[in-house]
């Protein structure tokens, strides 16, 4: 993960607005007709879990190990 990145899952878009050591701060857009966005802080692990266990998509930004 890194920094601009936008994922996109079935449900939702998650733009990477900061990535520190441990944590993240993110943004969720939902895909619900009207745009409402969340921001977020969480653990970069967790995060990483569900991007995968919901199949998430890269769909801006450059993949970042």
């Amino acid at each position: 993960m890194a920094k601009g990145q936008i994922w996109k899952t079935r449900v939702a878009k998650i733009e990477i607005v900061d990535l520190g050591k441990k944590l993240i701060h993110y943004r969720i857009t939902k895909h619900l007709g009207i745009k409402r966005i969340s921001a977020q802080i969480s653990g970069i692990e967790p995060m990483e879990k569900y991007l995968k266990a919901n199949e998430a998509q890269l769909v801006k930004g450059i993949i970042n190990n």
